[in-house]
């Protein structure tokens, strides 16, 4: 039975169910099981990405899960395989000098003798050779009970750089394990590793939860500095979502959450405020300031990350404005040499970088959310039943879905695909505008072609006849300007840093991907309509997670983690929107179709 203020909601094909507070609505009893929905519009109940199935009544009906309240036993019909994001987790990590910051040190008992009147830190300082310190009060405090100790033969010194973090005795050798985390607007990813030998033992990702307060930065930077208590709730997602994955490694690889003695964490700048509980405010007002850029190491306990309390937690370092750590990793994951490269993140804010190993570059452009699949009519995160490819076969239009469902809607490459096809079949201008007159009549796809009731037009991808669900899978003339407006931010971006930094498009190396829209998106198609630069010569190379690879490369050796707190002092921020010519272009470049880039 619930009480008088609480509900119970069912989650039948979850096997689930969930005691919340009435007046909670649909979207909040998610998040409560794990699966929190896409806010984009922050809650507002305007950008309908949070469509949910629910039974309530004994009627089944489809809702706004951010604006729809729960009531007495409703059922919220969602799946698991409905719910989880085709997250990008591989990596490219090549050889490195594996050298940990954290490591462990095993000495026989019989060699820790502390000489009469003298002090057990200046014993341990003399054994293991190093000017070593107590990492804090706490630990000083074990040492004074477990140093003396007769009964089992060895210690094991947990080291962090200089510091002891921890000492255990014991009749074995003992290993200490890390965690690489990548922390992105809609995902994160975990990499836990062996530090004693340099293993990869497992990898686990799952939605970011700070998904339920709005699924982009801004819409997160408005409700977190709104007021105290949003700041900690918004904490508290990143913290939750850091901490079940956590418990997932550790349960697929049996390793006891003691064993883990630190994690490093990348991120955009926004993520870095909120995962340290930072007011963000000032980085969404101009001229878009934030707290501090510096790296941040602190102890595990101070932010409730559930490792050993003593371990270490750090936040690399950011490189200015909407410019963060996730930057930063991926600069650092590049081949080390004098190579000129043009790096691009492509996401609702494309961050961009251009330069080598000596100087770089950066900026951030918006994009606005289209290429992520929001502010696109049908547009969806990855996941199951998601459009991600479309091609022409014998003139028939094929869609390929994820996890060869029935379609529901487009994620991000299956726009660039759509918008690529219509393009290319030349049912749109290179301005971004539907055919129409002569060209509508006499092309062999003109039956496609709908009004709405607000007389705006559309292009059917699939005909409901041939969908099993019944719905027609639509490009908007509304969608081809969002894409539009993303490309031409790409685009003018790419060719201002570029000449800002003094070099020619052909001297570049290579063009490189990162991020998981970089990893999926057909890269001929994206070229075809102006999105990336087609250069003589310059070949494009996507990098996976190229976080990713940077935050477990730090985690990983010494020498990476020199070279990462080195970049911001080689690095240039530029603002584009200050630049006078960035409008010009930018309204150049919204045709479809490659523009120079010189």
């Amino acid at each position: 039975m619930s009480s008088l203020n609480t509900i119970r909601v069912f989650f039948p094909l979850l096997d689930k169910s969930v005691m919340i507070e009435a007046g909670k609505t649909v979207a909040q009893a998610c998040a409560l099981v794990g699966f929190p929905q896409n806010l984009v519009c922050g809650g507002k109940g305007t950008c309908k990405k949070c469509l949910v199935t629910i039974r309530e009544n004994d009627l089944v009906s489809e809702v706004l899960g951010c604006q729809h309240l729960i009531s007495e036993d409703m059922a919220i019909l969602i799946s698991k395989e409905a719910a989880l994001s085709q997250i990008l987790e591989t990596t490219e990590n090549g050889e490195l000098s594996f050298n940990p910051k954290t490591r462990v040190v095993t000495i026989p008992i019989t060699a820790l003798k502390t000489e009469m009147c003298s002090y057990d830190l200046e014993t341990i300082r003399n054994v293991l050779e190093m000017p070593v310190k107590m990492s804090s009060i706490k630990v000083l405090q074990k040492s004074a009970e477990v140093f003396h100790q007769k009964n089992l033969p060895l210690m094991n010194f947990i080291l962090y750089n200089d510091e002891i973090i921890d000492l255990i005795p014991g009749d074995k050798e003992l290993n200490a394990y890390g965690v690489a985390f990548d922390i992105g607007t809609t995902s994160v990813v975990g990499y836990l590793y062996d530090l004693t030998n340099g293993v990869l033992i497992h990898q686990y990702s799952s939605l970011n939860k700070q998904i339920s307060f709005g699924g982009d930065v801004i819409s997160r930077i408005d409700y977190a500095s709104t007021a105290p208590e949003n700041l900690k709730s918004i904490q508290h997602a990143i913290i939750e979502t850091v901490n079940n994955i956590l418990s997932n490694l550790f349960y697929e690889s049996k390793i006891p959450s003691e064993a883990v003695y630190e994690c490093v964490f990348c991120g955009n700048s926004t993520m870095a405020h909120l995962f340290l509980g930072l007011n963000p405010l000032h980085l969404g007002l101009s001229p878009f300031t934030g707290i501090t850029r510096d790296m941040v190491v602190l102890n595990a306990e101070e932010l409730g990350i559930n490792i050993n309390p003593t371990g270490k937690i750090t936040f690399l370092p950011l490189l200015g404005g909407f410019v963060g750590a996730d930057t930063t990793a991926v600069l650092l994951g590049l081949p080390k040499d004098d190579e000129y490269r043009l790096m691009i993140d492509l996401g609702t804010n494309g961050e961009i970088a251009v330069g080598n190993r000596n100087r770089y570059f950066v900026a951030s452009t918006a994009c606005g959310p289209a290429l992520e699949g929001a502010g696109i009519h049908m547009g969806m995160r990855g996941t199951t039943g998601a459009i991600e490819k479309i091609t022409l076969v014998d003139n028939e239009i094929k869609c390929h879905v994820i996890g060869n469902a029935a379609p529901l809607g487009f994620c991000g490459s299956g726009i660039i695909d759509a918008i690529a096809f219509l393009y290319r079949e030349k049912l749109i201008y290179n301005r971004g505008n539907f055919i129409k007159g002569e060209d509508l009549d006499n092309h062999p796809f003109k039956d496609r072609f709908k009004t709405d009731e607000n007389n705006q037009r559309y292009f059917i991808f699939v005909r409901h006849q041939d969908n099993p669900n019944g719905k027609e899978m639509v490009i908007t003339q509304k969608d081809v300007r969002a894409v539009q407006l993303a490309k031409a931010a790409i685009f003018t971006g790419c060719c201002l840093l570029t000449e800002k930094y003094g070099i020619k498009a052909a001297d570049l190396k290579e063009i490189t991907l990162a991020g998981a829209f970089g990893n999926y998106i057909d890269i001929e198609n994206a070229q075809f309509i102006g999105l990336l630069p087609e250069i003589s010569g310059v070949p494009i190379r996507s990098i996976g997670n190229g976080a990713g690879t940077g935050s477990q490369l730090f985690l990983l050796s010494q020498d990476e983690a020199q070279r990462c707190e080195a970049i911001p002092k080689i690095t240039t921020h530029i603002e584009l929107a200050t630049d006078p010519n960035f409008s010009n272009l930018y309204m150049q470049n919204t045709t479809l179709g490659q523009n120079e880039m010189k």
